[in-house]
């Protein structure tokens, strides 16, 4: 063959090796606090969604939703492209800095305990750590037009197959808090108890959320299972107050450093509200109100649920959100590397007399306390917040001139235990821990 000819011949080599590697793999990358000056690079991890093992198979391995077992081979799309998936992430994690991955939720098709199974078998392949996020296809069991559960007792199940993950994750992540996934919290929307998937981790100085949004209730069609809508679950022991507790009491939040992991996004977009995929108005306008206190704190939401890839802001750019089309609909796998960039703590001491701290004492006591308030010549809002994030006791008071403020504040009646005390003017709040013995 004439030299030019086998020059050619690789050249076409190439092309082609390229076009079947496009086919193969749709992975997207994305920086996270890249934008900020003098951000520095600290480590990756993937983000995958919507797996959905089991989808299309009316009955996945033996008979039933709960006392099966997975089939001893799938090679259907499902399972085939989050294998891939795997495969790609442990032959490049080491030149892609990977650490670990998450999984926004659908991870099965109909939650049959089989699906799961299936699920934790290929993701276990994976040679980095994994945390699975429950999604609405996770909730309620079924085997579609056939049977199916009495009620929405999937995230037990998942609790159950999942068990030996998140105990590998206790060990490998730092500040690990299994939240309310371990606890069974009454739902007072449809009067049983519940698994609600709710969990925090931390990875150098980053801080995870995992979020549970998904209803409980059955879907209002002639088919099994939930609907695809987001609800807060704005009581006691629900997500919403649960996240509002932690984001308030997160010791170690920082500039841009917490990261939301749910299969529902938080969206205004009006397609999507009367679609009933998402928050409705009201919802979402009480997210943003609690997000908003926040802000400097929040990096990246990270969801899927939607079937598409997605980029927006939450309104007032408190927080960005990104979400990923569905790993089960490409051709071979699609997941998104996501780059950690940390932002600098600005250590400046501000002149501005608004930006005082306050202290109070004797902390802890038996609830007589002395505030001694050096916020300035302003209104000051005083709250003290309980460990479900419900607001008791809220008082506003007018400083009159720029010196020293001191108040008593009687908590006596309150009953013994661990409140966040809050002070705030129109520019900042500051927290601290209230201990009544």
């Amino acid at each position: 063959m004439k030299p030019y000819k086998k020059i050619l011949l690789l050249f076409f080599l190439c092309q082609f090796t390229q076009i079947l590697f496009a086919q193969t793999y749709n992975i997207q990358e994305f920086d996270v606090n890249k934008e900020h000056a003098g951000a520095v690079y600290k480590f990756s991890f993937v983000h995958i969604s919507d797996v959905h093992i089991g989808e299309g198979i009316s009955d996945y391995g033996t008979p039933g939703f709960y006392n099966d077992t997975m089939p001893t081979t799938d090679n259907s799309e499902p399972a085939t492209r989050l294998q891939r998936a795997v495969d790609w992430i442990n032959a490049n994690k080491v030149i892609k800095n990977i650490k670990f991955a998450v999984v926004s939720g659908d991870l099965t098709g109909s939650a049959e305990k089989s699906e799961f199974q299936m699920c934790k078998k290929i993701l276990d392949g994976l040679t980095v750590p994994y945390v699975p996020v429950i999604g609405n296809h996770d909730i309620w069991p079924y085997v579609r037009y056939q049977e199916e559960a009495p009620y929405a007792n999937a995230d037990s199940v998942m609790n159950e197959v999942f068990s030996s993950t998140f105990d590998a994750n206790r060990n490998f992540f730092t500040n690990w808090n299994d939240g309310t996934r371990l606890s069974r919290t009454y739902n007072p929307e449809t009067g049983i108890e519940h698994y609600f998937q709710n969990f925090s981790f931390e990875y150098d100085n980053f801080i995870f959320y995992g979020l549970d949004f998904n209803p409980r209730y059955h879907v209002n069609k002639a088919e099994p299972g939930i609907g695809p809508e987001a609800q807060l679950m704005d009581w006691n022991g629900g997500t919403f107050r649960w996240l509002k507790y932690e984001l308030i009491n997160q010791p170690n939040k920082r500039n841009k450093n917490i990261f939301f992991i749910s299969h529902h996004p938080a969206t205004d977009n009006l397609f999507f509200i009367l679609s009933g995929f998402v928050f409705d108005f009201d919802e979402y306008g009480k997210l943003i109100n609690m997000l908003r206190p926040f802000k400097p704190n929040l990096a990246l939401w990270m969801a899927g649920h939607i079937h598409i890839d997605y980029d927006y802001w939450l309104l007032e750019n408190i927080m960005r959100v990104r979400g990923m089309a569905a790993n089960k609909d490409d051709d071979s796998a699609h997941f998104e590397i996501v780059h950690v960039y940390d932002v600098p703590t600005t250590t400046a001491i501000s002149t501005n007399k608004s930006s005082k701290a306050f202290s109070i004492f004797p902390n802890p006591n038996n609830g007589i306390f002395e505030l001694e308030n050096e916020i300035g010549n302003d209104i000051t809002t005083i709250k003290i917040i309980d460990m479900m994030g419900t607001t008791l006791y809220e008082n506003t008071i007018q400083n009159k001139n720029s010196t020293t403020q001191k108040q008593l504040l009687d908590f006596s009646y309150l009953p013994k235990g661990v409140y966040l005390l809050t002070v705030s003017d129109k520019q900042h709040t500051q927290a601290q821990q209230l201990i009544i013995q």
